[in-house]
């Protein structure tokens, strides 16, 4: 259970329903209290944040690939927007020029290998509270 580590609410970006699926779980697993959306694909995310007013301290869980419309055609976009919420690159990529292109983006705020661990759920909230 998280005390004082408690997202506004976090997103999943991904265009594997098993994988938001089970990253659901965990994360409901590590605390039932989390607020969670999902979205399999990165155009209806961002139709979703223009329209609406994101709760404080927010988290976007972002895949790097994904058909038609990547992680990174998300990012490019998403980073003209004035919105401030943390991103976390969230992949199953191995590819060190992905961390690093990660890196070239401002609202990026960490890179989470896939699948998800009570572990890296700590990190994750650690940094986006922090």
């Amino acid at each position: 259970m998280i005390d004082t580590l408690n997202p506004g609410k976090i997103f999943i970006i991904d265009d594997d329903r098993l994988t938001i699926l089970v990253s659901e779980r965990i994360l409901l697993n590590y605390d039932a209290s989390l607020n969670i959306s999902s979205f399999l694909n990165g155009r209806e995310a961002l139709s979703y944040f223009t329209m609406n007013i994101l709760p404080e301290n927010s988290i976007i869980l972002l895949d790097i690939n994904m058909p038609e419309y990547s992680g990174w055609d998300f990012l490019d976009e998403y980073s003209l927007l004035p919105l401030h919420t943390k991103i976390f690159m969230f992949t199953s990529s191995i590819d060190v020029k992905d961390l690093e292109k990660s890196k070239t983006y401002t609202k990026v705020k960490g890179f989470i290998s896939k699948p998800l661990t009570d572990e890296k759920i700590r990190q994750l909230l650690e940094a986006a509270t922090s």
